[in-house]
């Protein structure tokens, strides 16, 4: 992605984690991102351009995020449970704006194949990664592990986004893990 283009397109991100997909205007895109005029359209010629260049960022900075978050050793179920929990935290605080893009366009894709299509392709290969990991930690059915605790750790999400003074016990999280993983 050039320069450009890349500024647009997280300037797009932040709008819609911010403000939703009503605020994801060409005009709006350049004013967040400091663009001149007509930047965010030369770039994106349509609304639908514009959307499938927002899910291609995400796709780019989720790979961006998830080297620098685990970066860690996942060695046995309690260093997964607190890469877990630091995700979520991560995912509600650090990263909210971004977290709440990607449920924007988690409802678009409700509607939109095109959409839902490129979400499933980030989906898949965090699925992949996680079946590794699980298999690595013992799992004795690791797409069923994953499958759960993908499910689980969404729910966290969602709960951490909408009701941040709710949160998790470690040790309620580390019992899911390991029901998971047996």
């Amino acid at each position: 992605m050039s320069h450009t283009r890349t500024r647009a397109a997280d300037a797009a991100l932040t709008l819609l984690g911010t403000q939703g997909l009503h605020a994801l205007t060409h005009g709006r895109v350049d004013a967040a991102a400091g663009l001149p005029k007509g930047s965010a359209s030369n770039h994106f010629r349509t609304r639908a351009a514009l959307v499938r260049g927002v899910v291609d960022r995400l796709e780019e900075k989720d790979r961006e995020i998830w080297a620098t978050l685990y970066d860690v050793s996942l060695a046995d179920d309690e260093h997964f449970t607190d890469a877990l929990i630091g995700y979520v935290t991560a995912a509600t605080t650090t990263y909210r704006d971004l977290t709440a893009a990607r449920y924007t366009l988690a409802m678009e894709s409700a509607h939109n194949p095109e959409i839902r299509e490129s979400l499933a392709r980030g989906a898949e290969a965090l699925h992949r990664w996680a079946v590794r990991i699980a298999l690595d930690l013992g799992a004795t059915d690791p797409e069923a592990a994953t499958r759960t605790l993908t499910s689980y750790v969404d729910g966290l999400v969602m709960r951490g986004l909408t009701r941040p003074d709710v949160v998790e016990p470690r040790a309620q999280v580390l019992r899911v893990v390991r029901a998971c993983l047996n």
